[in-house]
């Protein structure tokens, strides 16, 4: 009896330690695998996000923080002290204008290497209440990044899946585009053969970080890959799996294709589908000027 209450004792003892220190090296990998499409756990310590929060991790994110470095764009912790308030709204309102026009936005193109940012589509609330977050945040906690797992956390099964979704193995929920239609990744022995349309995502964990990734893949801000997804957006568990491989290309430790021919056909049908949206998007876009002046014409 007395050698049970010792076994018992020394086995509360040790998953206390384990709660107190984190997983042995060998314990994420022996975890049971969560349900296929299952959304990640969310990190339960945040604060829940205001509206103007939730905005900010929407549109701004992907490119921005606040205090947390550069990603795309600048650190816009303490923004408010080297702009004035006109200045703030309106390049948040209206980016495109003042890239064009105004000599700070026109260095700061410069600086960030060319990189536009896009019109968003705020109403002059949204804008206000930005510029409001800015100031707030620069000088307390503030939560820009609402309910997120960092893809460290993921197991070898959600970055075969995430490999899965990025080569168009595994079909998007939505139907979207597979991210090789127009992305590549290299591996340790070649690429994952894939689209020129965009940029090389083998980095781009190091470049923009776990969260602007998240950002990215949530609430895509850039021009193409947001007609792309606007109607077929990636639910959150393809968001974590997609981080979860790209994590694991960033640390080189990703393969190559094992089927580069296969692969090779899912980019060029993938990337066709793409430029075939895009050009049915253009021509519903121009048909209101069109008719007129054709009309006018007759």
């Amino acid at each position: 009896m007395q050698g049970r209450r010792t076994a018992t004792l020394s086995l509360l003892l040790l998953g206390l330690g384990r709660a107190a220190w984190g997983q042995s090296p060998g314990a994420a990998e022996a975890a049971p695998a969560p349900a296929p499409g299952a959304a990640p756990a969310a990190r339960s310590a945040e604060a829940p996000q205001s509206p103007t929060e939730d905005l900010f991790a929407r549109k701004c994110g992907s490119c921005h923080t606040v205090g947390k470095g550069k990603r795309v764009g600048p650190d816009l912790k303490d923004v408010h002290k080297r702009r004035s308030r006109a200045w703030l709204e309106g390049f948040v309102r209206t980016p495109s204008g003042m890239l064009d026009s105004d000599p700070d936005a026109r260095n700061l193109l410069t600086e960030f290497g060319g990189v536009r940012m896009p019109d968003l589509g705020l109403t002059p609330e949204e804008t206000k209440g930005l510029v409001d977050l800015l100031v707030r945040c620069s000088t307390e906690p503030c939560n820009l990044a609402g309910r997120f797992t960092p893809a460290t956390a993921a197991t070898p099964q959600d970055v075969a899946r995430g490999r899965a979704l990025f080569t168009g193995t595994q079909p998007l929920k939505s139907g979207g585009a597979p991210c090789l239609s127009c992305h590549v990744v290299r591996g340790q022995t070649g690429a994952v053969p894939g689209g020129l349309l965009g940029k090389d995502l083998t980095h781009v964990f190091a470049r923009i970080g776990d969260e602007g990734l998240d950002a990215a893949l949530a609430n895509p801000a850039y021009p193409l890959m947001n007609r792309v997804f606007k109607d077929h957006p990636l639910d959150p568990a393809e968001v974590f799996a997609l981080r979860a491989f790209l994590y694991r290309a960033n640390l080189g430790s990703e393969p190559a294709a094992e089927d580069a021919l296969s692969l090779g056909l899912f980019a060029g049908l993938g990337a066709a589908g793409v430029l075939l949206g895009l050009n049915a998007a253009w021509a519903r876009r121009l048909t209101g000027v069109r008719k007129p002046l054709t009309e006018r014409k007759g």
